[in-house]
């Protein structure tokens, strides 16, 4: 009798066997993507308004403590120092009060270089500094120099090529998009809008609006995309679950983790510290207060339309 390894209609059916157990797993991942997928953007159960309301604005109370009692942890980035100071123009919280005297007395009267004279606006709008000019950057570029830029043109002037990526509507995908949108945003804040300039805001918002629907992980780019969007004035981009599973994510002691389940910025890159990082902590942290007092301060309308 001849052997089943030499028999062609065994091999054969176990040939049809691993096509089968193949396309099953397939199936299996792509449904359970699509559970993600959402699970990320809708919710079966909406909180009340009352209760809505009451977590924000817990939230908000414990976070602002969080950050008045870790300053130096904002210190060390200006973006962070950017919106605790849009944070403290909203609210007159008197804990932010201090966070920005600290921040003019500890950094802005020392600074390290011409260039970063540019964050005295952050306390004191008029604030006189000397033009520096930044030399081309291309791909390199970092994402606070377009934001020094878009706080004063006039001041710290971009390479024509670096200037003409950041209001590009179609450069830039992905992480690099958001902190795209968040300069144009800041731009247009302290510059005024132009016809353009609101056509490519508002492309580019789409863009990151498309990448918080499908990108399922939470991490502090979660968080960034609702925050950034807001400050685009978007939003009606914003979904009431990504808000909601922010405010779900919140420590007891007010902050919130850069990669909730240690699954970070990278698509394969886990993180054994995410907890303990202060960095992590800190700008994940203000970057949620940020977003919710977007929402209660500038945009209650919003929250009017997605809780009763």
């Amino acid at each position: 009798m001849e052997s089943a390894n030499n028999n062609p209609h065994g091999s054969a059916g176990k040939g049809r066997r691993l096509v089968r157990w193949f396309c099953l797993a397939v199936v299996v991942a792509v449904v359970l993507v699509a559970v993600a997928v959402l699970r990320n953007n809708y919710s079966l159960h909406e909180p009340s308004r009352s209760a809505f309301d009451a977590q924000m604005d817990h939230a908000l109370d414990t976070a602002t403590q969080w950050i008045a009692e870790n300053p130096v942890v904002s210190e060390r980035n200006v973006t962070m120092m950017y919106m605790i100071s849009d944070m403290e123009s909203m609210s007159h919280d008197p804990r932010l009060q201090t966070v920005l005297d600290r921040f003019r007395k500890n950094y802005l009267t020392h600074v390290p270089t011409q260039f970063d004279l540019v964050w005295l606006r952050l306390v004191d709008p008029n604030a006189s500094m000397p033009v520096v000019y930044v030399p081309e950057m291309g791909d390199n570029i970092i994402d606070f120099v377009w934001f020094a830029h878009a706080i004063a043109p006039d001041k710290i002037v971009l390479a024509d090529a670096d200037r003409a990526n950041l209001f590009s509507p179609t450069k830039y995908i992905w992480g690099t998009r958001q902190k795209q949108l968040l300069g144009l945003a800041i731009y247009r804040q302290h510059n005024g809008g132009t016809p353009e300039l609101d056509r490519t805001i508002d492309y580019v918002a789409r863009g990151v609006a498309r990448d918080a629907h499908f990108d399922i992980r939470l991490t502090d780019s979660y968080i960034q995309r609702t925050a950034f969007l807001l400050a685009a004035g978007r939003p009606d981009l914003v979904r009431s679950r990504w808000v909601d599973r922010i405010l779900d994510h919140q420590n007891a002691n007010g902050s919130w983790y850069a990669c909730w389940y240690g699954w970070c910025r990278g698509v394969f890159e886990f993180s054994a510290d995410y907890k303990t990082s202060p960095g992590g902590l800190g700008h994940a942290t203000v970057q949620a207060a940020w977003a919710l007092m977007l929402l209660k301060y500038r945009y209650p309308e919003w929250i009017n339309e997605h809780y009763r």
